[in-house]
């Protein structure tokens, strides 16, 4: 009996092969949950990387282009110059529409291909000091004459109201040995301006509290560049007194070409927003003239995989009435009209029917501009192979087919976001 029942013991301790069977399959089971559902949180993380790369790429973009183009025209400057500048080649803003195809921002240089399509905006005003001048007859021509191949203007570091003003980038401008490009604008008129090129061999430096800086209205390949954005392209013969002066930049915005592998155009696209300077009114890099590494002036890039650039301007005009044609606030003549497809309303540029040469918006007197409206494109850094984006139509006046590069299946396999920012020209 002992026997017996020390065998049935024996039986009954552990686990049978069946339970052994089952508790393995069900921790496999509970794995392969713990593990999708691991694979399926890292995929989303990697998703929500890239998108918040992607939004980090049009902040970055956006900010840089609103803070510049905010501040185009500053010191005088305006829109357009007929006959020289019209629209869209302005003088404080100037837009090339829908960019064709082995288009360079700097010509030779394969670095610069712009992205077929996209806009590219040029501004230019006064992005640093606007200095005021405070001594009567400031402006020296030498000799004085309507068309005077040269001159001088003194600066202080006083302003007539008693306000300090820092003349260490203009100190710099002449110590530098650059051919910086000077606004001159009239004391009788702001319309009234010139733009003329630094001389530092007639310039002189007075300590901190004065400087006199020495210009060159005629003579070399800038100065002629300068000239043609002065008041109706040649120094003001009325320009007698100067009221403000000011370095006078400019910046060019477009959208890069760039490749995986650089100079291999078959190579998967890579496009970045890159900014480009220049001597204002020329086709030379900014300090090019100095050394040729500044090329590179041309090509500075801005942020990644933004795949477009489209720029849109609104007006005061005739299309959707002007404000001046009545005295109160109300109505749609005294709102700036867009209609859902672009035409007759007061934006240019937002539908492919508007020509910039129209009587409504080169008419006699031009219809006032408002606003900037500027639009990116950005897609993330890398791809969703189980992902399509939606296809793209359009954006602004840049019309995209169905069979147009951007919407292939491989690069709908990226996510994309456009971002649109209105600006308002203040200066302008």
């Amino acid at each position: 009996m002992e026997r017996a029942r020390s065998s049935s013991v024996a039986r009954q301790a552990g686990f049978t092969v069946i339970e052994m069977v089952v508790s393995l399959g069900v921790t496999i089971v509970l794995l392969v949950a713990v593990l999708t559902t691991f694979d399926l949180n890292n995929k989303v993380a990697k998703v929500q990387t890239n998108v918040a790369d992607m939004q980090q790429s049009l902040r970055v973009a956006q900010d840089e282009l609103v803070r510049t183009l905010r501040m185009s025209g500053r010191g005088g400057l305006p829109l357009t110059e007929p006959p020289g500048f019209p629209l869209p080649q302005g003088v404080a803003l100037q837009i090339t529409d829908n960019v064709a195809a082995n288009q360079f921002m700097l010509a030779g240089d394969a670095a610069t291909r712009i992205l077929p399509g996209t806009d590219v905006i040029t501004t230019r005003g006064v992005f640093q000091i606007l200095y005021q001048t405070n001594t009567s007859g400031a402006l020296q021509l030498d000799p004085p004459s309507d068309n005077p191949p040269s001159g001088k203007v003194t600066v202080l570091n006083v302003t007539p109201g008693g306000t300090n003003q820092d003349l260490s980038p203009l100190i710099d401008a002449i110590t530098s040995g650059r051919s910086d490009a000077i606004l001159l604008a009239s004391t009788v008129d702001d319309a009234v301006h010139a733009v003329v090129m630094l001389d530092q061999a007639t310039s002189t430096v007075t300590g901190t509290t004065s400087v006199t800086l020495g210009f060159k209205v005629t003579g070399s390949g800038l100065a002629a560049s300068y000239g043609k954005l002065s008041s109706g392209g040649s120094f003001p013969a009325s320009l007698r007194n100067v009221a403000y002066v000011g370095i006078l930049e400019e910046y060019r915005y477009y959208v890069r070409e760039a490749h995986a592998i650089a100079g291999d155009l078959t190579s998967e696209l890579a496009p970045k927003l890159a900014r480009a300077r220049f001597y204002p009114g020329s086709d030379t890099p900014y300090l090019a003239d100095k050394d040729d590494k500044n090329k590179e002036n041309a090509r500075l890039d801005l942020a990644d995989n933004i795949l477009d650039l489209q720029v849109a301007l609104a007006f005061d005009s005739a299309n959707g009435g002007a404000r001046k044609d009545d005295t109160d606030n109300l109505g749609v003549d005294d709102t700036i009209l867009e209609t859902a497809d672009g035409k007759d309303d007061d934006w240019l540029f937002n539908s492919t029917s508007d020509k910039p040469t129209d009587g409504v918006w080169t008419g006699a007197p031009a219809p006032a501009v408002q606003y900037l409206r500027i639009t990116t494109l950005a897609r993330t850094d890398k791809r969703d192979f189980k992902y399509q984006s939606p296809l793209l139509t359009a954006l602004e006046d840049h019309t995209y087919l169905g069979s147009d590069a951007a919407n292939t299946p491989v690069a709908r396999s990226y996510r994309r976001r456009p971002l649109r920012t209105v600006i308002d020209l203040r200066n302008l």
